[in-house]
């Protein structure tokens, strides 16, 4: 079950460079308000559907599209929140390896897709990145993921590797967030 309560952060008092704590606490509440959206539809399917029965519906059920421009917004913001978290903390976590295949997704997907942006993409990387749709509960613990499914292209090219849950995403951040700013 998703824990809606927030979890505000100083993100002013141990930070090296303090002045990027508006930054960071305005995009933290966006990633936190996303999550939380993510997560009521959540737990709104799993009390349709149960958390024995994983899916892809191909954004035929109502919210696919909110839970789809959630994934969106959510790469995106958070590509920059770690880019200026690790500039103002000097975190020991790689973050961009810890959240390497959200990067992925957000560079092929949400910031520009690979459709029309190839940068030397085959063919199912690029119809991939246009292919947007939710797919539920393939770990069996009620969340909703992007990115998992695969295409392969004539000649052998596949889709990459970018499979990601936002709620399981944010849950990792929070933790690091959590050791590295004061809580309020």
């Amino acid at each position: 079950m998703f824990d809606f309560s927030t979890k505000a952060f100083d993100f002013s008092t141990k930070a090296y460079r303090k002045e990027a704590w508006l930054f960071l606490e305005t995009v933290w509440k966006g990633l936190d308000y996303l999550c939380q959206q993510v997560g009521k539809e959540e737990t709104e399917r799993a009390a349709k559907s149960g958390k024995n029965f994983a899916y892809i519906d191909f954004g035929d059920q109502p919210g696919d599209a909110m839970v789809c421009n959630c994934f969106l917004s959510y790469a995106s913001a958070l590509h920059n929140f770690i880019q200026v978290f690790q500039k103002a903390f000097s975190p020991a976590e790689d973050l961009k390896h810890e959240f390497a295949n959200v990067i992925t997704w957000r560079n092929k997907v949400s910031a520009h897709t690979s459709w029309v942006w190839p940068r030397g993409d085959n063919a199912a990387p690029q119809n991939m990145s246009i292919l947007l749709f939710p797919e539920f509960n393939f770990k069996f613990d009620g969340h909703f993921e992007v990115g998992g499914d695969r295409l392969e292209s004539e000649g052998g090219g596949r889709s990459a590797d970018w499979q990601w849950g936002l709620v399981r995403t944010h849950e990792r951040l929070k933790e690091i967030v959590s050791k590295y700013t004061s809580g309020q």
